[in-house]
């Protein structure tokens, strides 16, 4: 099996970054495995997203709903839609045959109807190898102002 490297994990967030800067929500899915999980903590790093307050915990029903509403056109929360730009660093890869751990910070500028917004954070990806390529089995976000009162967040961090 192959063990996923530090590049070819850049490779895959900056990707991921790119597909959802440029609002490609359904190329975004498809870097996602059938059962991928998103988990966006409350309050510190989280432990277990089923006995804590979350952001969001979504399964992969529940991103595909997200990415529906999303491009339907009549998400008002999303019109017009945000103009975010992700900056994504420090990439560290943990892998062992057809699985990956990989964190990696962030900051992400967003920009809508005026209004600017920055946050930042850290990415924990869960990749695994399937189908002949590395897909997100499982993704936490963690706001470092988490512990803060956070505006409605209406696009996908």
């Amino acid at each position: 099996m192959p063990k996923l490297t530090r590049n070819e994990a850049e490779d895959l967030l900056y990707a991921e970054g790119r597909a959802l800067d440029e609002l490609r929500y359904r190329d975004w899915l498809k870097m996602l495995t059938g059962d991928a999980v998103y988990w966006m903590p409350c309050n510190g790093d989280g432990v277990d997203p089923t006995r804590e307050v979350t952001l969001v915990y979504d399964n992969f029903a529940r991103l595909s709903d997200r990415v529906d509403r999303l491009t339907s056109g009549v998400a008002h929360a999303q019109s017009p839609p945000s103009k975010t730009k992700r900056l994504i660093s420090n990439v560290q890869v943990d892998s062992h045959d057809d699985a990956a751990n990989v964190t990696s910070a962030f900051i992400l500028y967003e920009l809508r109807r005026g209004k600017e917004r920055i946050f930042a954070g850290r990415y924990e990806h869960r990749m695994r190898f399937e189908e002949g390529r590395w897909k997100i089995a499982a993704k936490k976000t963690i706001l470092i102002n988490n512990d803060e009162v956070i505006d409605n967040l209406t696009f996908i961090v």
